[in-house]
């Protein structure tokens, strides 16, 4: 049997994805997208055999990418590097060795809005064999990231010594975010904007548009985020000057969440906080390694130590960082909800607690 797809095509990648038993090997050119990525550490955690073949380039290995594969190659999966000068241009997924998905579709945000298509083929016995043929021939061409999980086993043991605690506390966080607090982050000013300053945006090489609001009762207001020299910047709409005087490697917004005016920023290329742009403070000073905003929730997840906890949109510590991973999507009843995979089971957090989950066979659409 074999179904096509053409729109929501993240979604069905997605719930094929959590429903693997065995295992997911994956050909892509250009992988960016980690609502795709995330669920592949899951099941490499859970005992899914995940295995990944793509191109080294200057899409998939830069700074640009969020997605960090050494993740995956840390908890157990298989990364392999096309390193030639010959492009691999293959884009198709086997799971359980039973079902493929293949066509022009490539694992990365710009795909999900552009004319794409996939083809999900199930127990056709010619198909599955020539994609596994194609995924062995592959797999012996290119090498594995043996290298990379070895510089990163080394980092992590090398962090295990810095500190004895399997996890964060509340009041480890309580602490760490005094700490930084007391070093300048509330209010922060970073560096010089002279070189901004001008009559357009010609000193940008890179722009977007955000809208944020003063409070969560007030109407929102359209900002210009723009890109100069390898830091971003608030940009007002009238002067085109900067209207905070913070610069950021990187930043994250929410989706609907109920207090416009915060998005988390990266103002030093390695820990992230929680910014309030009206008020020109940080709600949470920057201590966090990850973020993960969930669109349409009012929740985060934070990581620190390679441990996942929750913060909510007004900077309250919800979960302390001590679950393997954090993330939302749909239950069987369409409802949208967040899921924590710990010690090897799911749980649902709903009305603030923690209750074991187990995922139907047909189930809703996933986000994590």
């Amino acid at each position: 049997m074999v179904e096509h797809y053409s729109n929501k095509i993240q979604n069905v990648i997605q719930k094929e994805l959590f429903n693997a038993k065995q295992s997911i090997r994956i050909v892509v050119a250009w992988f960016t997208n980690d609502l795709l990525f995330q669920p592949l550490v899951l099941k490499q955690q859970a005992g899914v055999k995940v295995e990944i073949i793509l191109n080294r380039d200057e899409i998939n290995d830069s700074e640009e990418n969020g997605i960090d594969f050494n993740e995956l190659v840390n908890v157990g999966g298989i990364v392999r590097w096309n390193e030639t000068k010959q492009l691999m241009h293959d884009k198709f997924c086997i799971i359980d060795d039973s079902i493929v998905i293949y066509g022009s579709y490539n694992w990365t945000n710009k795909a999900e809005y552009n004319e794409e298509s996939i083809a999900v083929s199930r127990n056709e016995p010619e198909t599955i064999k020539f994609y596994l043929e194609k995924f062995k021939k592959l797999a012996e061409k290119y090498p594995s990231a043996n290298k990379s999980s070895a510089q990163n086993t080394t980092d992590i043991i090398a962090s295990n010594q810095k500190s004895e605690k399997d996890f964060y506390s509340f009041e480890d966080i309580n602490a760490l975010l005094q700490e930084r607090s007391q070093r300048r982050y509330i209010g922060l000013t970073i560096g010089s904007v002279k070189d901004y300053l001008g009559s357009g945006l010609r000193f940008y090489n890179k722009i977007g548009i955000i809208s944020l609001s003063k409070d969560r009762n007030s109407p929102e207001k359209d900002f210009i985020i723009a890109k100069s020299s390898g830091v971003y910047n608030f940009i007002s709409l009238q002067d085109f000057k900067p209207i905070n005087k913070v610069e950021f490697i990187e930043y994250r917004t929410w989706t609907n969440n109920s207090n416009g005016n915060i998005i988390w920023l990266n103002a030093d290329g390695r820990n992230w906080g929680l910014y309030d742009a009206c008020q020109e403070r940080f709600l949470l000073a920057p201590i966090f390694d990850d973020v993960k905003p969930f669109g349409g929730q009012i929740y985060s997840a934070v990581k620190l130590k390679n441990k996942w906890g929750l913060v909510d949109a007004y900077g309250n510590l919800i979960l302390e960082c001590k679950y393997t991973s954090i993330g939302d999507g749909s239950d069987e009843k369409g409802d949208r909800c967040i899921f924590v995979f710990y010690n090897g089971n799911y749980m649902k957090f709903e009305n603030g607690k923690l209750q074991l989950y187990e995922f139907p066979k047909r189930t809703g659409q996933f986000y994590l």
